[in-house]
Parts: structure tokens; sequence; C-alpha cells
């Protein structure tokens, strides 16, 4: 059991954990008090007020104690001090317990507010597949694989050498020479089986895959056809600055980023209520998208 810490020393990694959860409660729920550290950590109640203390102490101004709440309160001029009560993190979070990748005794959170998420189809992939790949990144081994190609009728016999992973909205990829069409490609986790994992191959520098090693920018704009006030909305929904947001990305994610942003076709909707936004370079973005597509 941890032994209480005093203000003036450096805190521990479990106690950063608990100052970080007392900095998320207050955020969120507006209060804390012991019992919240006692049954989430399993600490002492001396532990607990130790760790009240120290956050009081380092955040001044943040939180008051309320004798009849029987809670610390979290007073009007609150700023957080731990980047786990950003809203990002927050809000993610939030998704991951209503998708249940998290348990609830594992979340921070405190109260949480009924949450929908859009439904998608779950992607069946084994921890040993993930492990494997994993490994053959590391090790810079080539693999021996099935592919099944929605192109072709039948599975390709490949042998992959793999370099990166990268996730595009829906499923995860590896990124990887492929030995027999001599070209970096992406591959879809889901639909490869592998058959060998020790092949001898050339080995491949990963720094030789532009598509991967490069990247881009995508600048988004309101719709031209929105009104004043519509795209303030706009441009503040997206954190957009002088009127434009640019997303950066590497060139092999490009078309999955623009697939992700229902903006693939790069072309302007008639409706701007249907497109509040669209991409001002398009002529760069097809360029660079005919160049990885190519392969």
């Amino acid at each position: 059991m941890d032994a209480p810490t005093t203000p003036s020393s450096t805190p521990r990694w479990g106690q950063a954990r608990r100052l970080a959860f007392i900095d998320l409660r207050l955020q969120y729920d507006g209060r804390i008090n012991r019992t919240d550290l006692t049954s989430f950590f399993g600490v002492s109640s001396p532990q607990a007020s130790a760790d009240l203390r120290l956050y009081q102490d380092m955040a001044e101004g943040n939180m008051s104690y309320d004798g009849r709440a029987k809670a610390y309160i979290a007073m009007p001029g609150f700023e957080p001090q731990f980047g786990q009560a950003s809203a990002t993190h927050y809000l993610d979070e939030l998704y991951r317990l209503a998708c249940g990748v998290i348990e609830r005794d594992d979340s921070f959170v405190g109260y949480v507010p009924p949450t929908g998420i859009v439904a998608t189809p779950a992607r069946k992939i084994s921890s040993g597949e993930v492990a494997t790949w994993v490994q053959a990144i590391r090790d810079q081994r080539a693999m021996a694989v099935q592919y099944q190609s929605m192109e072709q009728p039948e599975p390709l016999v490949l042998v992959l050498s793999a370099h990166a992973m990268g996730f595009d909205g829906l499923r995860w990829h590896i990124r990887a020479w492929c030995h027999q069409r001599q070209t970096f490609r992406d591959f879809a986790i889901g639909r490869l089986i592998v058959t060998d994992t020790q092949v001898e191959a050339p080995r491949i520098d990963p720094r030789l895959d532009e598509g991967w090693e490069t990247e881009v920018d995508v600048i988004l704009v309101p719709h031209p056809d929105l009104t004043s006030s519509q795209r303030e909305v706009v441009m503040n929904d997206y954190g957009m600055t002088d009127g434009k947001l640019v997303l950066t990305c590497r060139q092999a994610m490009l078309f999955y980023t623009l697939r992700h942003l229902n903006l693939l076709l790069l072309k302007q909707e008639d409706d701007p209520a249907r497109q509040h936004v669209l991409v001002q370079n398009t002529e760069q973005v097809r360029e660079w998208l005919k160049q990885d597509r190519k392969g």
C-alpha cells in the first residue's frame, strides 16, 4: 500500500495516476471525495486524504471542501492540470466504454451519460494475428501469406515484408512490400492468412516506401454557398483557422482519409446542407491519389 506522499516530493507513477483521476473527476463530475479514490484504486483513507491535499497544493483554487456534500467541489475558475481532463480524452473514454473496449471499472469517468455510437461491423482479428504482424515488423521478417483480394476470385499467394500498420476508420491494415508485385501496398489484416513466418526474401528498406514517408496537406474550407452564420459554425466545428483547416496525412493514407470524410469524389455537392466542407486543393489531391494508387 502506498505511503502518504508529502507535497514537496515528486509524485510516483501510482500517485500521479490518482492526481489525474482527481483532476478528471473535478472537471467533469464537479466533485470528488475520498471514497472515490479508495474504491477505485484500493488505497487507504489516509492515502486518499494525502492525495487530495497534494492536489489542492499543486492546483490551488481548483477545489474547495463542502462539508454538507462531504466532498471537494470544483471551483468556478477550475483549470485542468492533466491531459486526461481534455475533452478529446474524456469523449474517447466515453466512446470506448460505449463500444465495450474497456470495462466500467477501468475508466476514470465517474458519471457516464447515456451514450450512443454509430454501429459498425466488428472486424474479426485475433490477438495472435496482430502479435504475428507486430513481431514481423519489428524483426523485419518476410512472411508467406494467402490474400483474398476483392479483385480476384481466388486467394493470391504472396510474400510480404510488412513495415507499418494503419487504420482506415473501419479496418486495420499492414503496409508492406509485395515481393510478387514489386511495390508497397496496403493489405487488410482480416483478409490475410499467414502460411509461413520464416521466408527467405531480400530485406526491404521501409524508407523506400515513398507513399508512406511522404506527407501531404488536404485543405478543407466551408462550402461557399453556406450563409455567413453557417460558415462560422462550420469553421468552429472543424477548428479552422483563417477560414480553412489543413489536414496532414501520409500519402498512403490519403484515400482512406478522404473516404472517411465522405470527400473521395472531390466534387462540390449542390446542397451545402449535405456537404459542409470542400477540398480546396483538389488538383493536388487528385495527383497525389493517382500517384499512390497506381501501384
